[in-house]
C-alpha cells in the first residue's frame, strides 16, 4: 500500500503554466532572523517570553522573528523545511532524514514518516515548546511531546518568534532549550488563492501545493471569521535515485597496516562498500570438487559463509563457488566481490549495498482545513474560538526484515527440483551432482505508510476590567489519530513458500501441497504479486494521543516602582495528556516462557532468545500549575542608565506521576541610552518524562554484551588494585577470577517505560547586548550556557554494564538496570530510560540587519549566526572521564549562518538567501593512524545558494518562482554523510514557481 500521488487536472493545469511563468516577485521587506522592527515599539504586545504585554525593545529574552513575507520569500510551504536553516536548530525530523544515516544525528526513522519537529541546539525535539498563538498544541505522535509542525499551513502564518534558552517559568514543562511560537493570521479580509509546483533538476520529486484562505468581517467589525484549507501532494525520492547516496563509502582495513605506531594508515578509502555475504539479485553458494563436508548441504555448515570461499580452515577452504544474477541483462554469472576486501565488506563489486532500498525523500500528501472567529461582546469582552482538522499519509522504504545471509537469517535451500533455478544453474548442478545449493539474498524490502488525522478545537475569551488589568482564558482539546502499515513476511507462510517444486504441467508449486499456497521466487526480486501476498502481511499499529487544556490568567500594574509602574502576569493551568497504541497482534505473539513467537520477520532474531515483541501501550497523566511574572522599573534617566528592570517568574507545577516542581528566571534589561541595551536571564527550567517514557510496554528481546566483570576483561584494565572496575566489581561480590557466560549467547533485555522517571532539569544563563543606532540597522549578540542534569535517556546494555562500575562507586541508576544470579552471572538486564546523563552546550548567537533606502527600492541585508563552543554529552556524570565533546563533530558544527539579501520596489523583490555550514571534524576520537594520508578527517565548510523572485501585476496578481540549492552542490563522499539529511542537501537543486491571486 502506498499513498496516492495522483495529480489532480487542476494541479496539472497550473504546474504547466507556471512552469513557463517569467521570473517576477512580490514586493516585501525582509525581517529574517530580525529583532521586531524598532518603529513598532511603542505598540505594547504579548511577545514570547513573557506574558505581560511590552515592547520587544524591552525584552531581556533573545527573540528571533521570521514574518509571513520571509516565509513567502523563503518558497516553503512546509514550515519545518524553513525552521530547519536557523542556525539555532539543529537535528530535527523531516522528510529528508527518515533514512538519516548520521548526517544529521540519525534520530529519525521510518515510523516517523511524515512528521516535521523542530529542535533547538539540537539537545532534542523533546526539549523544544511549539506554541500556535501562545498557546500549546496537541503533539504529532504517540511517541513523543514534539509538535507536528507539518500541520500548521504555512501561508497562514502571521509570523514566528522564536527564543533561546529555558521558559518554563512562563510556558511550563518542555520548554528547556527553547521556545517557538508560531502566530497564525486574524481578522483576515477578502480571498487569497496560492496555487504552486516544483521539482528538482532530476525531474523527479515533484510537489504541488494549493492554498485558499477567506476573512470577512461582521456586524460592523465586531467580529471576524477566517477559513483556510491547505492541499499538499509532495512525490518520493527513493535513495537509487541520486548515485552518490546510493552508495555507501567508508573506511577498510589497510592491508600493509602492521600496527596503530608503524607509520602506515590504519585503512583506506572505498568509494562503495558492500557487504559479499548476500545481495540484492541473489548469492549462489555452490559446492565444487573442493567441497569438505560430503553430503553435508552447505546451507547446514557450522559457521557463515561468504563470497569467494574466503575463511580459510585448519583444513583448507570450504570448497564452494559463487554466483549472482546480473542486476543489468539478468544473466546468471560469477560473483564479482569487489576490491580491497575484508571478510564481508568490499569496495564495490556485487554485494549487497545498505542504502539501496531506502528512502531519500519521504513522499507525503496533506490536507488541512483551520477555521478561527472572534466577537466583540463588549469592549470589555472579545469571545474566541478556532477550530483544526489536518491529515497526513506519507510513506517510507526501508531495509528487509530478514536478510538470508547465514547471520541475520538462514540461507536459502535451492533444491534441484527448484524450478525457479536459472537454466545455468540447473547445469552446473547436473553437472556436479548437487541435490542442494544456498541462496544468499535480502528477504522483502521494508514499506511503511503512515497516516495521522489531527482535530483541535479551542474557545476562550480575552478583555480588560478596571480600567489597567486585562484577562485571558481559555479551553482547548486535541487529538492525534495515528495508523501504521508496515509490510512483513509471515515466516511459515513465506518459508512455505520457498520451497518451491513444479507440478505435473511444470508450474511452480508449494511442495507442502497446500493448494491456498502460492511458490515465492526469491531469485532477482521475481516473486508474483500473488506469492508476495500469500508470505507477506501490512501490520497494523493504531495509536492516539489526546490533550486537554484550560487556562486563565491575568496581567496589569502592580504598585509604583521607584522608576515607573511594576507590572505582573499571574495565572492558572491544567493540562491532561492521555496516549495509547495498539500495536498488530502478530507483533504482540509471546510464547508460554515470555519469548517472542517470531511470526513475523521484523520479531524474528538470529536465535529464539533474541525474538521480539511489543505489547500495547495506555497511560495519562494531568499536571496543574501557578504561575506568576513580574517586571519592576528600577532606574531611569539617570546617566548611563536610560532605563534597568527585573524581570522574574515562577511556576509551580504538580504532576501526577513525577510530583510538584518549582522553574523560574530572573532577567536583567539595561539599557545604557537609546541606542545600545544590555540583557542577563537565569533560568532554571524542566522537563517531565512523556507518556512513551512513563508507560511504554514490556519487550523482550535478546542482545549480546560484554560482562566488564569478567576475568579476561579485567586483565584488560590498569594493573592497579584501586582501578575502578576491580574494585567495583568486587563491591559487587564478584572475584577477581570471575568467569562470566555472557560471552558465549545473548542476555535477556527487557524494554519498558518507567513509572519513576522524575523532570530532568536544566540550568540556563544568556548574556548578551543590543544596538540600534537607527530604525535602519539592528545588531544584536548573546551568550548561551545550558545544562542538563538527570537526563531522561535510554542506554545500550554495554554502556549500562560499564557504567554500573566505572565511577568511583557503584552508579546504581545503572546498576539498577542488571539483574545477576546468586553466582553473579548475568540473567537479564532492563533498558529502561532513566534519569542518568547530563548535556551542556554553550555559545554565542549573532544577528544583524541593515536596510539601505534607494531611489529605486529597498535593498536590505540580514544576517543570523551560531557559534558553538561547547556541546557535551556525559553518559554516566559520575565518571569524569566518561564525557563525549561534540562542538565541531560533524553533525554538530561550530559555526552556520544563514545570511539573506533582499532588493524590492513598488512591484518587483528579489532574495538571495545564503546557508553557510562550517567545516567540521570527521571523528574527535580518531587515532593518528586511523584514516588514510589523503584525508585529513575534516568535513568541508558548505554554502548552499537559494534564489525567490517576485512580480507583482496587480493589487491581485502576483506571481514567484525560485531556485533552491542553485550551483546544485552535492553531500560531501564521506560514510554517513553521503546521503544527506536536514543539514546537508541530499537531493540537490529544485524549482517552484506558484502565483497569488485576491479574489
Amino acid at each position: 500500500m502506498q499513498p496516492k500521488h495522483n495529480y489532480s487536472r487542476l494541479s496539472k493545469a497550473v504546474r504547466g503554466v507556471l512552469t513557463i511563468a517569467t521570473a517576477s516577485m512580490l514586493i516585501s521587506q525582509p525581517s529574517f532572523a530580525a529583532e521586531v522592527d524598532e518603529d513598532k515599539d511603542s505598540e505594547k504586545i504579548v511577545v514570547t517570553g513573557s506574558r505581560i504585554e511590552r515592547s520587544s525593545a524591552q525584552m531581556t529574552t533573545p527573540t528571533t522573528v521570521i514574518d509571513s513575507k520571509t516565509i513567502e520569500q523563503s518558497g516553503v510551504k512546509n514550515i519545518g523545511d524553513l525552521l530547519h536553516r536557523m542556525p539555532a536548530l539543529l537535528d530535527g525530523i523531516g522528510s529528508n532524514n527518515i533514512n538519516d544515516n548520521g548526517a544529521s544525528g540519525g534520530t529519525a526513522d521510518i515510523s516517523q514518516g511524515g512528521l516535521e519537529n523542530a529542535n533547538l541546539r539540537g539537545l532534542g525535539v523533546n526539549r523544544t515548546l511549539v506554541l500556535v498563538n501562545g498557546r500549546r498544541h496537541v503533539p504529532g505522535s504517540s511517541t513523543s511531546s514534539a509538535v507536528d509542525l507539518a500541520m500548521i499551513p504555512a501561508t497562514l502564518i502571521e509570523r514566528i518568534e522564536i527564543i533561546t534558552g529555558g521558559a518554563s517559568a512562563i510556558y511550563g514543562a518542555d520548554a528547556v532549550t527553547g521556545v517557538i511560537n508560531i502566530i497564525l493570521k486574524s481578522d483576515f479580509e477578502g480571498t487569497l488563492l496560492d496555487v504552486s509546483a516544483g521539482t528538482t533538476a532530476e525531474s523527479d520529486g515533484d510537489s504541488q501545493n494549493l492554498a485558499i484562505t477567506w476573512g470577512s468581517n461582521f456586524s460592523d467589525g465586531k467580529g471576524n471569521i477566517t477559513l483556510h484549507a491547505t492541499y499538499s501532494d509532495d512525490e518520493e525520492i527513493p535513495m537509487s535515485a541520486r548515485d552518490y547516496a546510493n552508495r555507501d563509502p567508508g573506511f577498510l582495513p589497510n592491508p600493509q597496516n602492521v600496527n596503530s605506531e608503524d607509520g602506515i594508515p590504519d585503512t583506506i578509502f572505498a568509494q562503495d562498500v558492500r557487504f559479499q555475504a548476500l545481495s540484492e539479485e541473489g548469492l549462489f553458494y555452490v559446492p565444487n570438487a573442493n567441497y569438505q563436508f560430503g553430503n553435508t548441504p552447505i546451507t547446514d555448515l557450522p559457521f557463515p559463509t561468504f563470497a569467494n570461499d574466503p575463511l580459510f580452515l585448519p583444513f583448507g577452504r570450504v570448497g564452494f563457488d559463487t554466483f549472482t544474477i546480473d542486476r543489468d541483462d539478468g544473466s546468471f554469472r560469477p560473483f564479482v566481490a569487489g576490491q580491497n576486501c575484508g571478510v564481508v565488506p568490499c569496495d564495490g563489486g556485487d554485494g549487497f549495498r545498505t542504502q539501496e532500498t531506502n528512502t531519500l525523500k519521504v513522499p507525503s500528501e496533506r490536507i488541512s482545513f483551520n477555521a478561527s472567529g472572534r466577537y466583540d461582546v463588549n469592549p470589555d469582552l472579545r469571545l474566541f474560538a478556532e477550530a483544526k482538522y489536518g491529515k497526513t499519509e506519507s510513506a517510507a522504504s526501508g531495509q528487509a526484515s530478514v536478510f538470508h545471509d547465514d547471520n541475520f537469517g538462514p540461507l536459502i535451500t535451492i533444491r534441484s527440483d527448484n524450478p525457479f533455478r536459472p537454466q545455468e544453474l540447473v547445469t552446473l548442478m547436473n553437472d556436479r551432482n548437487l541435490d542442494v545449493v544456498a541462496l544468499a539474498v535480502v528477504g522483502l524490502n521494508s514499506r511503511s505508510v503512515n497516516t495521522r488525522e489531527t482535530t483541535q478545537f479551542t474557545f476562550g475569551g480575552e478583555g480588560s476590567f478596571g480600567g489597567n488589568y486585562d484577562y485571558n482564558f481559555y479551553v482547548q482539546h486535541g487529538k492525534v489519530e495515528g495508523e501504521f502499515l508496515s509490510q512483513d513476511l509471515l515466516n511459515e507462510r513465506y518459508y512455505e513458500a520457498l520451497d518451491a517444486v513444479a507440478d505435473a504441467n511444470g508450474n511452480p508449486v508449494c511442495r507442502s501441497g497446500n493448494a491456498a499456497c502460492v511458490a515465492f521466487n526469491p531469485i532477482n526480486n521475481l516473486a508474483s504479486r500473488e506469492a508476495l501476498n500469500y508470505a507477506s502481511v501490512m501490520l497494523k499499529s493504531d495509536s492516539e494521543i489526546t490533550q486537554t487544556i484550560g487556562s486563565f490568567s491575568i496581567s496589569g500594574d502592580w504598585f509604583e516602582a521607584p522608576a515607573g509602574t511594576a507590572e505582573f502576569a499571574a495565572g492558572i493551568d491544567y493540562r491532561r495528556e492521555t496516549a495509547k497504541s495498539n500495536p498488530d497482534p502478530l507483533s504482540q505473539a509471546r510464547d508460554a516462557d515470555g519469548i517472542g513467537s517470531g511470526l513475523v520477520g521484523s520479531t524474528t532474531g538470529p536465535s529464539r532468545e533474541q525474538n521480539s515483541f511489543i505489547l500495547p501501550v495506555k497511560g495519562d497523566y494531568d499536571v496543574k500549575e501557578l504561575y506568576a511574572e513580574t517586571i519592576i522599573p528600577l532606574v531611569m534617566d539617570e546617566t548611563l542608565i536610560d532605563s534597568l528592570e527585573l524581570e522574574a517568574a515562577v511556576r509551580y507545577a504538580d504532576q501526577s506521576e513525577t510530583g510538584a516542581d518549582t522553574t523560574y528566571k530572573t532577567g536583567i534589561n539595561w539599557g545604557l541610552n537609546s541606542t545600545f541595551r544590555t540583557r542577563v536571564t537565569y533560568s532554571k527550567a524542566v522537563r517531565a518524562p512523556n507518556i512513551q517514557e512513563l508507560f511504554a510496554p514490556q519487550q523482550i528481546s535478546g542482545a549480546f554484551v560484554t560482562d566488564p566483570c569478567h576475568a579476561g576483561n579485567l586483565a584488560s584494565r590498569p594493573q592497579d588494585p584501586n582501578d575502578p572496575h576491580r574494585v567495583n566489581c568486587a563491591a559487587l561480590g564478584l572475584a577477581p577470577d570471575f568467569q562470566s557466560q555472557a560471552a558465549f549467547g545473548t542476555r535477556i533485555l527487557i524494554s519498558e517505560g518507567n513509572p519513576e522517571l522524575n523532570p530532568e532539569e536544566a540550568e540556563t544563563l544568556t548574556v548578551g547586548f543590543v544596538v540600534t543606532p537607527n530604525n535602519n540597522f539592528s545588531f544584536t549578540a548573546d551568550y548561551w550556557d545550558i545544562e542538563i542534569t538527570d537526563a531522561i535517556t535510554n542506554f545500550d546494555p554495554n554502556d549500562i554494564l560499564r557504567n554500573c562500575v566505572s565511577g568511583e562507586a557503584l552508579n546504581p541508576a545503572f546498576c539498577g538496570l542488571i539483574n545477576r544470579d546468586a553466582s553473579g552471572q548475568i540473567v537479564n538486564m532492563s533498558s529502561q530510560a532513566i534519569n542518568a546523563a547530563k548535556f551542556v552546550a554553550s555559545g554565542t548567537d549573532v544577528e544583524a540587519r541593515y536596510t539601505w533606502e534607494l531611489n529605486s527600492g529597498l535593498l536590505s541585508l540580514s544576517f543570523n549566526g551560531t557559534y558553538l563552543d561547547k556541546r557535551e554529552f556525559f553518559q554516566n556524570p559520575d565518571d569524569p572521564e566518561d564525557v563525549t565533546s561534540l562542538a565541531g563533530q560533524v553533525g554538530t558544527p561550530r559555526f552556520r549562518a544563514l545570511i539573506n539579501t533582499s532588493y524590492s520596489n513598488d512591484d518587483f523583490s528579489a532574495t538571495w538567501s545564503m546557508s553557510y555550514i562550517g567545516e567540521s571534524t570527521f571523528n574527535k576520537l580518531a587515532l593518528p593512524e586511523q584514516y588514510p594520508t589523503e584525508f585529513d578527517n575534516k568535513v568541508e565548510a558548505f554554502t548552499y545558494h537559494n534564489l525567490n523572485f517576485n512580480y507583482r501585476f496587480t493589487d491581485d496578481l502576483s506571481v514567484y518562482l525560485g531556485i533552491d540549492n542553485v550551483t546544485n552542490k552535492e553531500p560531501v563522499n564521506l560514510p554517513n554523510l553521503n546521503s544527506g539529511g536536514l543539514l546537508y542537501d541530499g537531493i540537490g537543486r529544485k524549482y517552484y514557481a506558484g502565483v497569488q491571486i485576491s479574489l
